[in-house]
């Protein structure tokens, strides 16, 4: 991981190759809580979140069974408003919703018949998450 300053100097760097706390297999996507400046790291091979603080110190990190397999891009997404934390799964086809110290909630998928294939990319706007379907070539929106 990189942290870069708004000019584009390199401000800090962490994170090695492996499994242990603060290093990844494989990480597919970072997102930050704006309120807290605390870094979520996708790190589906190793069926896992991970949390830093802005500095890169390695804080916790949440289980996703479910990550691990092969079958896509694994992303996250916040929304600040209702503190929660949305992680894209193409192997369940399903986006989970944790709160943002960990607990699952659940899932979201759209109203029938609708339905996500192969979800990755995801983004927050306006109370709606947008999710890209790589299977399909379309973007779902989902009212939160």
């Amino acid at each position: 991981m990189v942290k870069f300053s708004p000019d584009g100097a390199v401000l800090a760097t962490w994170g090695t190759k492996g499994n242990g706390d603060g290093q990844f297999d494989d990480h597919t996507s970072v997102a930050v809580d704006p309120r807290t400046n605390k870094v979520y790291v996708a790190d589906p091979r190793n069926k896992r979140i991970q949390v830093f603080d802005s500095n890169g110190n390695f804080l916790t990190k949440w289980s996703i069974p479910e990550w691990g397999r092969s079958y896509g891009f694994e992303d996250l997404a916040i929304d600040s408003r209702a503190v929660r934390l949305y992680a894209s799964s193409a192997n369940m086809d399903a986006v989970l919703v944790f709160d943002l110290n960990g607990k699952r909630i659940g899932s979201v998928r759209p109203n029938p018949p609708t339905k996500l294939d192969g979800p990755s990319a995801l983004a927050v706007v306006n109370g709606k998450l947008y999710v890209l379907n790589m299977a399909g070539n379309r973007v779902s929106e989902i009212d939160l």
